[in-house]
């Protein structure tokens, strides 16, 4: 474990902080309570004592939320996914390049291949990565991208996205320069995260569906900003997205109630085999040509009914995106 309880903070170099929650998570074998602080200057929330490098390894095990999902589902997601991201600033592009950065098997990358973009991806899971190359072509670096931007045959690219990636590093700062790193001058990177300025939270607690033994730093746009703007990166758009306000549900007061007595550790390994047995294994290639033909008619995230919800004004719903461009010379 490694405290960073007095460490300065990543963003503005503050050491004071508060605790916000705390809480368990026997169901994907998080060893010790779990506890989020808050920065007392800038807000940045984050996980202290967190799992070292090989206990964070240890987590993203086969049971791992992210590896038990469809296709089918997952294609679902690209469509929004690209609506609130490359769709507004692809007219602005210097050309159809682009690296995804935590590309997991490759959907959001295949997608834009199909619509026309030379993409590729970055991706620390080599089974993952080999997934991406065999089922869509890509060009897949395994590792991260602090590896990728060191190494001999790193390129620039006009377009960068990191999409639910960086909540999960350990050194935000050190993930932020290298993806700026590798944006080309004038370009773009399109940082999607959860939201630590969100409504909900004050809601939900720790039911909030950002509070996770994954995530290890959560952010504001604030503070995203500060810390973009760090490495050469000006923020010229920024939004939250899911903008309705939720207050807890039946299903979070139940699986808050197995907790408290002990039985979340065997129903979500019911639940993980039940998802395993489920998985689709076929083809992806019609899920591909879906999610194309419908991100062709749909329109852009801006136009949506979330985009004029409660929370959108205060930019405080569930997650951010921001989308920065690299300054020139």
């Amino acid at each position: 474990m490694i405290s960073l309880d007095n460490d300065p903070c990543p963003v503005c170099g503050q050491t004071r902080s508060h605790i916000l929650h705390h809480t368990k998570y026997p169901e994907h074998h998080y060893p010790v309570t779990f506890t989020l602080r808050r920065c007392d200057n800038c807000g940045l929330l984050f996980n202290s004592p967190r799992l070292d490098e090989t206990e964070l390894a240890q987590l993203y095990g086969k049971n791992y939320y992210f590896f038990l999902r469809d296709d089918a589902r997952e294609f679902g997601r690209i469509v929004a996914m690209y609506q609130r991201s490359i769709r507004l600033i692809e007219d602005q592009a210097a050309e159809k390049r682009s690296i995804d950065i935590g590309s997991g098997r490759g959907y959001f990358p295949a997608v834009l291949k199909r619509l026309g973009w030379n993409a590729s991806g970055i991706e620390i899971s080599s089974d993952a990565a080999q997934y991406a190359r065999d089922k869509f072509g890509l060009d897949v670096f395994t590792g991260t991208v602090e590896q990728y931007s060191a190494s001999s045959g790193a390129k620039q690219f006009p377009v960068v996205s990191a999409i639910d990636v960086i909540e999960h590093v350990p050194s935000p700062d050190a993930f932020v320069a290298a993806a700026a790193k590798i944006v080309a001058p004038g370009g773009w990177l399109i940082i999607d995260t959860p939201n630590a300025a969100a409504a909900n939270i004050q809601s939900k607690d720790v039911m909030w569906k950002g509070f996770n033994p994954f995530h290890i730093y959560l952010f504001s746009i604030a503070n995203l900003t500060t810390l973009l703007q760090r490495h050469s990166m000006n923020v010229v758009q920024s939004f939250s997205y899911g903008n309705t306000p939720e207050p807890m549900s039946l299903r979070d007061h139940l699986i808050s109630g197995i907790k408290k007595i002990g039985l979340a550790r065997p129903a979500a390994g019911a639940y993980f085999a039940m998802k395993k047995l489920t998985i689709s294994n076929g083809s992806p290639e019609p899920h591909v040509a879906l999610a194309a033909s419908r991100i062709r008619s749909e329109p852009s995230y801006i136009n949506t009914a979330d985009n004029s919800g409660e929370l959108a004004a205060n930019k405080t719903g569930d997650n951010i995106v921001v989308i920065a461009r690299k300054v020139v010379g």
